[in-house]
């Protein structure tokens, strides 16, 4: 059943194939000018955000949940030798582990010089205050994520990344247009792959959404899976709150998922961020903006 499916639809892509593949080349060539308006507006958002001298703190709100299971093993036998058997690999849900954080989150940058510092004010039920404090969650641990759309978009990376739009979306009431970035080449200092969400009005970056397999460092195992289990990553980043023209991040989402053989999705590890109570300085003049 399944083999017939495949060619039927095999056979009905073949049939259309070079009439889809005109009718997309005529869709490419459409973009092309949207595309290149998007390029120039986000380039431009990026280079004031380079230059920005930035002083700011928030409160930075973490939830991380660690799914431990137990593999459990099905064995089915060949229809065709009843001496075949095959071993299907499952898994059964042992526990779930829930960590909450409170950090007091500062980010300086003056010049060439930027900074990050955290004081840690509760860790599960228990108040605290511990300065200079670590981030304590077990996945990736990402800085200055008010700076990750210069790595996509800006003017000097524009050169080392293809852009696709994908199309139209909308975010918190925002229309937005979503474009993939992949690398022209493999680069040891960014080979970052990645859809992006850009404002349609004022082409500022509502989010951003990592590839987790080419960000080095993030593909180390965050649960362990074994053979016959295969896992998925994602990191998303928002970008909800604006002053002066700049977004600064309102939330992170890091989520791991196993998938056992026959496509079932189980939950591994997930990492939500929430920052808010935004308290904004000039640096200069360390004015508070309510």
């Amino acid at each position: 059943m399944r083999k017939t499916i495949i060619i039927s639809i095999l056979s009905t892509f073949l049939f259309c194939q070079g009439n889809l593949a005109f009718s997309q080349e005529l869709s490419a060539r459409d973009d092309q000018p949207k595309l290149k308006d998007i390029l120039k507006h986000t380039a431009e958002y990026c280079e004031k955000l380079k230059k920005m001298a930035l002083d700011f703190v928030c409160l930075e709100k973490i939830e991380e949940k660690i799914h431990a299971y137990k593999r459990v093993d099905t064995v089915s036998i060949s229809e065709i030798s009843s001496a075949t058997r095959f071993v299907h690999a499952g898994l059964k849900l042992k526990n779930t582990k829930t960590k909450t954080y409170v950090y007091d989150f500062q980010m300086i940058k003056k010049g060439d010089k930027q900074e990050e510092r955290r004081i840690l004010l509760k860790e599960g039920r228990k108040e605290k205050h511990v300065e200079n404090a670590e981030l304590k969650i077990k996945g990736f641990k990402a800085q200055f994520l008010v700076y990750g759309p210069i790595g996509f978009l800006s003017r000097y990376w524009q050169q080392h990344f293809n852009y696709e739009i994908i199309g139209p979306d909308e975010l918190n009431g925002k229309k937005a247009i979503v474009i993939s970035a992949s690398p022209t080449e493999e680069r040891e200092d960014n080979y970052n792959f990645g859809k992006i969400w850009v404002d349609d009005n004022d082409f500022s970056i509502l989010k951003i959404e990592w590839d987790a397999r080419y960000i080095k460092g993030f593909e180390e195992r965050v649960s362990s899976g074994g053979s016959g289990i295969k896992r998925s990553l994602s990191w998303s980043v928002f970008y909800e709150l604006e002053k002066n023209g700049i977004r600064f991040p309102s939330g992170q989402l890091i989520k791991e998922t196993l998938i056992t053989e026959g496509g079932r999705e189980h939950p591994g590890y997930t990492a939500t961020f929430v920052y808010d109570n935004y308290k904004f300085f000039t640096v200069e003049t360390e004015v508070k903006y309510e």
